[in-house]
């Protein structure tokens, strides 16, 4: 095949590429014609048609950045990347990745969606942060995006939880931010965010949260990840604390205690402290609470009872966060 002078530039173009992921125009640009570039993205060509007029200069199954390249090309400059894939920019963690990529555009910008691209268009696109070298929406404003239309509260939970567990925002820069936003989809994190106001930092507290309030034969006032500290300093930050009776319940969740060695360790450190402190220690296991919960219920009652035969101990708690009046 007789190739123009495109063919000297093409490698320049390859190395410039964003994740080997250019516009049609940046190919036209260098005289190669638009014949030519779609040519090359049939199924035995060597490029492919990633979305309209975005081409990736390889072929097979693309990485997800790759598809998040396609889309920031395809929406144009003035695309931001939010939801799950601007929430691993920003390197948290939880959350399955949905199909498609989720780009916030200005509200007059007629570009369409597609099958891996979802665009929405928005009034309020502030400024873009750059993570990982992608322009990306805020940490609040990427993780309510992506829970907007999601229905499992756990799941809901587990993503919202985790910037303010690592510290990363106060729970109060998401409820402004849901606020902010579309009333749709918005009354399942309405509700986990006031869980995560309580204290609440995991998916898994969050339906012990649920669990708890739900049972009206329990008392109220349960604390969630408070400091416990006597007359020797620290004894741990227990994920729910009954502060009248000086019980602790530890959240037994493999994420947050079991996964390391190192977790371990400092699992069983904590309950010994406790214990020496003269509080009494009651574990909860995750599953138990849809799959035994009136076994659960039974226990827990017997371990208020057991807490409140016990001396009172002189312990003092404070949340391990600011929270709001």
């Amino acid at each position: 095949m007789k190739r123009g002078s495109w063919a000297a530039e093409l490698e320049r173009v390859r190395v410039e590429a964003d994740d080997d992921v250019v516009h049609v125009r940046v190919l036209m640009g260098i005289g190669m014609p638009e014949s030519t570039i779609y040519r090359r993205c049939r199924d035995d060509g060597p490029w492919t048609l990633m979305a309209p007029a975005t081409i990736r200069l390889s072929t097979g199954t693309p990485t997800r950045r790759q598809l998040v390249r396609a889309g920031l090309v395809y929406a144009g400059d003035q695309a931001l990347v939010t939801g799950l894939d601007a929430a691993r920019a920003h390197r948290l963690r939880r959350g399955e990745l949905p199909p498609a990529v989720h780009l916030l555009v200005p509200e007059g910008m007629r570009v369409q969606s597609t099958p891996t691209i979802r665009i929405e268009r928005t009034k309020r696109l502030a400024p873009g942060l750059v993570r990982d070298g992608l322009p990306v929406a805020s940490v609040e404003r990427s993780v309510l995006d992506a829970v907007r239309r999601m229905r499992d509260r756990s799941d809901i939970a587990a993503i919202l939880t985790e910037p303010v567990q690592r510290r990363m925002i106060l729970v109060e820069t998401l409820v402004d931010e849901l606020e902010a936003g579309s009333r749709r989809g918005s009354a399942i994190p309405r509700a986990v965010l006031r869980a995560v106001g309580d204290g609440v930092r995991s998916a898994a507290e969050f339906d012990f949260h649920t669990w708890w309030t739900a049972h009206t034969e329990l008392p109220r006032g349960v604390a969630f990840n408070v400091r416990l500290t006597d007359t020797t300093g620290l004894l741990g930050i227990a994920d729910a604390y009954l502060p009248e009776v000086g019980l602790v319940l530890p959240i037994d969740s493999t994420e947050h205690h079991f996964t390391t060695l190192g977790q371990v360790v400092e699992t069983e450190r904590q309950h010994r402290a406790y214990r020496s402190a003269g509080l009494h220690v009651f574990g909860v296991r995750p599953g138990r609470i849809d799959g035994d919960s009136a076994g659960l219920l039974r226990d827990i009652l017997d371990a208020i009872r057991v807490a409140e035969s016990l001396p009172t101990p002189l312990v003092r708690w404070q949340p391990d966060l600011p929270r709001s009046a």
